[in-house]
């Protein structure tokens, strides 16, 4: 795990665990100092909701800012969830994948998480007061100078919360955090990064493309000719055991020919480059194909799946939903975006097999 803490306009890069050359974690620690705390309830509902809902409420809070935010659930109730919510400039982001290229991004204080209920302080130019659990963050206080009454005051608030001890932590030369952070499921701060894309890429993608085309139609012709042979061996032994007076009572039958007829009228062969080809006519600058699944033979409908990275999904959506050549198109997952306003649209689409298109072959 590579992880990157920001504080005050300035970076500092920790490792922890063995290093991986995949899938490696790279992970934006926002400081405490550099966020602002809410501790909220709303209506108990789904993650997804809940995330939406939280976006439109920070929105409403900052609406002459842009800002983004990250949270954690502290408790569920009957009817509620009652939430800590950490809010930061997007500037931040902006700023820092500059120089660190992260896929996750959580404030400091949501670092933290213990197998009891427990408060943990530590001084890092600011007191901060945690309030832990199983779960993770359940409250969290940020005193400049420290106050045995305001500490008071935030354990009477924590209601049926009961602390089995306070763990106090004195002046360390890494973050404090970095003792709790393997703890944490880092699974709901996952931020999806625009695809980068240059000349070269392209390139390449295309040619191991076409080299992938070419390879599936050399074994769709090798299957073809090896079952044509099947049958022509077959007709060739059977061929003396059939009477004189019923091979000429009875035409011969052209088993090439009648194979390729029944296996063409059955399956629907797309034609990939033509999908492609057609897809990037509602691609705009800025607009990445992330991933495309396209099903070179189907039984009845051409189909593909396609991942679109935008900032401007209503637009790829009517664009697409003007295509004469696509029959349908259902969306995969629900429309959401990244920190950096780009989202995601999975979807799977549907193909005219007809001569106006020619996306069949």
């Amino acid at each position: 795990m590579f992880i990157c803490f920001y504080k005050d306009g300035k970076t500092r890069t920790y490792t922890k665990g063995k290093k991986s050359k995949f899938l490696e974690k790279r992970v934006l620690i926002i400081s405490a100092k550099n966020t602002y705390y809410i501790r909220e309830s709303f209506p108990n509902t789904s993650y997804e909701n809940l995330k939406n809902i939280i976006k439109n409420y920070v929105e409403d809070l900052y609406q002459d800012q842009s800002m983004d935010f990250c949270f954690n659930i502290a408790k569920i109730y009957e009817n509620s969830i009652r939430v800590n919510i950490f809010v930061y400039k997007s500037e931040i982001l902006q700023e820092v994948k500059k120089e660190f290229d992260f896929n996750y991004v959580l404030a400091e204080p949501l670092c933290f998480k213990s197998y009891q209920n427990e408060i943990v302080v530590y001084k890092d130019d600011l007191y901060n007061i945690l309030a832990l659990t199983k779960d993770g963050l359940y409250a969290y206080l940020q005193m400049e100078d420290f106050s045995q009454e305001y500490f008071d005051l935030f354990l009477k608030s924590l209601g049926d919360f009961e602390p089995k001890n306070t763990v106090k932590y004195e002046h360390k030369l890494q973050p404090v955090f970095l003792d709790f952070i393997d703890k944490i499921n880092l699974k709901h701060y996952k931020v999806s990064s625009a695809f980068k894309i240059d000349e070269d890429f392209v390139f390449r993608i295309m040619i191991y493309f076409l080299l992938g085309y070419i390879g599936a139609l050399y074994v769709n012709h090798t299957y073809y000719q090896d079952q044509i042979k099947k049958i022509s061996y077959l007709d060739d032994k059977l061929r003396p055991f059939i009477k004189t007076s019923l091979q000429e009572q009875t035409p011969k039958k052209n088993y090439k020919k009648g194979f390729l007829k029944e296996y063409n009228a059955q399956v629907v062969k797309i034609d990939p480059i033509f999908i492609m080809d057609n897809m990037a006519k509602h691609i705009k600058k800025g607009e990445y194909i992330t991933q495309a699944d396209i099903k070179p033979k189907n039984p009845t409908t051409p189909q593909a799946n396609f991942n679109i990275s935008t900032k401007s999904p209503i637009r790829f959506l009517e664009s697409i939903s003007k295509d004469k050549c696509i029959k349908d198109f259902n969306l995969e997952s629900p429309l959401m975006s990244n920190p950096q306003q780009i989202y995601n649209v999975n979807m799977k689409m549907e193909f005219y097999c007809n001569e106006e298109c020619k996306a069949c072959l």
